[in-house]
């Protein structure tokens, strides 16, 4: 094989990799290689925020990942999908855009990651977002990702967040400047009604140079080492191994599954991991593919009266053109949704201190979370709340069991192996009854769906919760970035062992910053470009 020469080559053109090879590309001396595993983002529904019912189940946009069956209290396997596009998940997922605390992003600062504080992070969210009318103090205007206020009046959404407010929940100003908690209409990275992802906002423009060379449906196998330097990368592309290489740096943005697998297969990792895989041992980092935390949601839906939901548009024909003439013609309504349209993040156990739920409304019910694709919706008007911890303190691991790149890995979340997020899981539950059961929401709630009013012990709403608790899609944690030896990565991204390796994408988090990860991932991502770039001045 011959290996074509870049100066930096990117792997994953996600949330966070599409801006570091945008960013770097910048610099018209620098040829930049960015590869992405999935194809490119052309089709419709990744651009109407509705479609994203029709992407999450389809092999064609995602990743079709499953959890292992755990020992613990979640034997399920649980379905995880990860963007399989340009964008990455960001040109499949939700749209919420949330930033996290900033007593959250200050706690990285405590565990030793330099520059990861609030104060020193902020201006990367100001350079990556575009929020008309917000604090210029805070917000920012004219970044390539726009943040726009939900475009769909509901008044179901309304009555949500005064009966939140009315139970104890803050009213925030703007939940993106300081503190996240409160009940409020979410905001989404959206423009003018339609998506606003990494794709997008950054390559598109950024493709037109010159230097920067976009390769689709390349899957990464390995990394390349002349001894401990990092110098390329192995990867399929249409049944043919190919080779690049990189005369600066290699940047790892391939998320929270896939990067710590392949520095795995690369030979960086856990030695009895990679004994087991058949993968000869480079660098002893046995913290790879550890430290997997993910939001593990639970569900309760109700059938609703005074309000058109999802549900109307998938089981009629009339109404699902009404809405699209809508949109249409006005950008308005509910495809410009992802289906959820206010959240609160408030407190449900008596013993915290701090807000520990996030409550969310979606306009949409059925069977699970997936019924927007048009299976399982329930024949009625209805709607979901949504609850999960904010912190949880379950760990779990995402490992490959052998050195094939087109084996999945294995993924194991642990979810609620620890007291604290069974309690918690439990406390969300009985919080959303509360909420669907307050004076605000009476003239539109007509009777619980599931799991049903007669499910009332915390026994059998524990029981509930392990048997159809989903992921919120927000894994993170795989490749820790810490100031200690152990981390797998140092303040700086820069993979401990080697030279010349850096990953910059959620997989980074040493812990959940946010109740939505989407905005921390790409704020990784301009950071990341920003850090590569004084390296190399």
């Amino acid at each position: 094989m011959t290996a074509a020469s870049y100066d930096y080559i990117v792997i994953g053109a996600g949330s966070a990799g599409a801006i570091v090879a945008s960013r770097l590309s910048e610099d018209p001396a620098k040829n930049v290689l960015l590869l992405e595993a999935g194809g490119p983002d052309r089709h419709v529904w990744i651009h109407i925020p509705l479609g994203v019912g029709k992407l999450l189940t389809n092999p064609n946009f995602v990743w079709q990942y499953f959890t292992s069956r755990g020992d613990g209290p979640v034997t399920q396997q649980v379905y995880w999908p990860k963007g399989r596009t340009l964008g990455g998940s960001s040109s499949v997922n939700g749209m919420v855009y949330v930033r996290g605390s900033k007593e959250s992003w200050d706690e990285w600062r405590a565990l030793g990651n330099e520059g990861w504080g609030f104060d020193q992070i902020l201006s990367y969210y100001k350079k990556l977002e575009n929020r008309p009318g917000g604090n210029p103090d805070f917000r920012g205007l004219g970044g390539p990702i726009a943040v726009s206020n939900v475009a769909h009046d509901s008044a179901v959404s309304t009555a949500f967040i005064n009966a939140c407010r009315a139970l104890g929940a803050a009213k925030p100003g703007d939940y993106n400047e300081t503190c996240d908690a409160g009940a409020a209409h979410l905001q989404l990275s959206m423009r003018n009604g339609r998506r606003s992802s990494t794709a997008t906002a950054y390559l598109r423009a950024a493709q037109r140079r010159k230097n920067l060379t976009v390769v689709t449906h390349a899957k990464a196998d390995r990394l390349l080492f002349d001894g401990s330097r990092c110098f390329g990368i192995e990867y399929l592309r249409r049944h043919a191994r190919r080779m690049a290489s990189a005369r600066s740096e290699i940047i790892l943005s391939a998320g929270s599954i896939e990067s710590p697998a392949i520095l795995e297969r690369s030979g960086i990792g856990n030695p009895r991991v990679l004994a087991d895989a058949g993968v000869r041992l480079l660098v002893d980092r046995d913290q790879v593919g550890e430290n997997l935390q993910d939001h593990f949601q639970v569900r309760m839906s109700f059938e609703v009266r005074g309000e058109r939901t999802v549900n109307d548009i998938l089981n009629s024909k009339i109404a699902a053109a009404a809405e699209g003439m809508r949109f249409a013609f006005h950008r308005r309504g509910l495809l410009t949704t992802s289906t959820v349209t206010a959240h609160s993040i408030m407190r449900a156990c008596r013993n915290s201190e701090h807000p520990d739920t996030k409550i969310q409304l979606a306009l949409i019910s059925g069977k699970d979370r997936y019924s927007a694709d048009g299976t399982g919706v329930d024949a009625w008007p209805g709607i979901t709340l949504g609850s999960f911890q904010t912190r949880p303190r379950s760990r779990g691991a995402v490992h490959i069991a052998c050195n094939d790149p087109l084996t999945d890995p294995v993924i194991q979340p642990n979810y609620l192996d620890d007291d604290s997020d069974r309690a918690a899981t439990v406390a969300g539950l009985k919080l959303i009854r509360k909420i669907a059961a307050h004076a605000e929401m009476e003239d539109f709630v007509v009777r619980e769906i599931l799991p049903g009013p007669d499910v009332t012990s915390d026994f059998a709403l524990f029981d509930y919760a392990v048997k159809t608790g989903q992921t919120s899609w927000h894994p993170v944690g795989t490749c820790r970035m810490g100031g200690d030896a152990n981390a797998v990565v140092d303040p700086k991204l820069r993979v401990r062992g080697v030279q010349g390796l850096r990953v910059a994408d959620a997989s980074i988090m040493p812990t959940m910053v946010s109740t939505n990860t989407n905005a921390p991932a790409m704020l990784i991502g301009e950071k990341a470009a920003d850090l590569i770039r004084q390296a190399h001045s």
